[in-house]
């Protein structure tokens, strides 16, 4: 899939995936969507931004909140308290994996972990 955007209904997919499995940092069903590089990000020209995507408890993402470790507004606190974006997506998209195959191949993942965020 290198250098390709998903098809809209695999991206639909993905994020529904993504929600469905609960808050990255403590599991909460009621999350929004952060995408740490925007939808449209690449790494080293290829194109991650829509499957880089954490599910996070609207507290550390909502742009109303004013939450000490809020990654819209504090991202060094969030990385500080929790670790690296791209660590705690490694970790969901382990779990994912074991449950069913992943849209994406290696060179997402490889691509992501590369961004050190």
């Amino acid at each position: 899939m290198r250098n390709k955007k998903p098809t809209k209904t695999i991206e639909k997919e993905w994020l529904q995936r993504v929600a469905d499995h609960g808050c990255v940092v403590n599991g909460n069903s009621q999350v929004q969507l952060h995408h740490p590089v925007g939808r449209e990000g690449k790494q080293d020209k290829t194109y991650i931004g829509r499957f880089f995507v954490i599910p996070l408890s609207p507290w550390l993402h909502d742009v109303d909140s004013m939450h000490p470790w809020n990654v819209t507004h504090r991202r060094k606190n969030f990385i500080k308290e929790f670790g690296l974006e791209s660590e705690l997506w490694y970790k969901m998209v382990l779990k994912l994996a074991a449950e069913s195959p992943l849209p994406f191949g290696r060179d997402i993942i490889d691509a992501v972990m590369a961004t050190k965020r």
